[in-house]
């Protein structure tokens, strides 16, 4: 697992669009910022705590993508709605994956 022997260093800002229940819109911005600079052993608490992080970024992306196919119609909507679909699946594998180390922990 090449990928956990070297530093992460994420910025990402994202800027999207909600329409509350009352048909109001606002758009608002957030920055996530994650710097590791340490290691990540194969398998472990580092493993499980990288794959939580990215379950769980995955899960907020994918809501993100939902609210925003709500704004359109027609293809551009179905094809977000596709990328939501495919968060599911990766954090169904994600999850899956998590119980089994657990499991193997315990």
């Amino acid at each position: 697992m090449d990928h956990f022997d070297h530093e992460h260093t994420h910025d990402h800002v994202h800027e999207h669009t909600h329409t509350d229940e009352h048909g109001h819109t606002c758009t608002h911005s957030h920055e996530h910022t994650h710097e590791d600079g340490h290691h990540h052993p194969h398998g472990g608490e580092q493993t499980l705590a990288v794959l939580k992080y990215m379950l769980e970024h995955n899960i907020h992306h994918a809501a993100e993508l939902s609210d925003m196919a709500r704004q359109f119609d027609g293809e551009a909507q179905h094809q977000l709605l596709h990328a939501v679909e495919s968060f599911d699946q990766a954090n169904g594998y994600l999850s899956a994956a998590l119980e089994l180390l657990k499991e193997k922990q315990d």
